[in-house]
C-alpha cells in the first residue's frame, strides 16, 4: 500500500475551510485527519488546526458528534 494521503474531501463555511483526508501511517495504518483553516485578516496567514483520528476513535467521535448534533 502507498503511505500518504489517499482520500480527501473540502468544504468552505465562510472564512473557514475544512479538509477531511484519509492516510496512511508508515505502519499500514489509517487515519483520518480533520483540518480546518481559517483566515485571519488580510495580509496574514492563515490559521490552521487539525485533529487525527484513528479507526478505534471513530465509533466514539461519531456517538458524541450525533449527540450535540441533536441539540441543535
Amino acid at each position: 500500500m502507498n503511505k500518504g494521503k489517499i482520500k480527501s474531501s473540502t468544504f468552505r463555511i465562510g472564512k473557514r475551510t475544512f479538509f477531511f483526508d484519509i492516510n496512511v501511517a508508515s505502519n499500514d495504518s489509517k487515519y483520518l485527519r480533520v483540518t480546518e483553516s481559517r483566515f485571519i485578516e488580510e495580509g496574514k496567514d492563515r490559521v490552521r488546526n487539525s485533529v487525527i483520528l484513528f479507526p478505534e476513535d471513530l465509533g466514539d467521535f461519531q456517538k458524541n458528534l450525533s449527540e450535540m448534533a441533536g441539540y441543535l
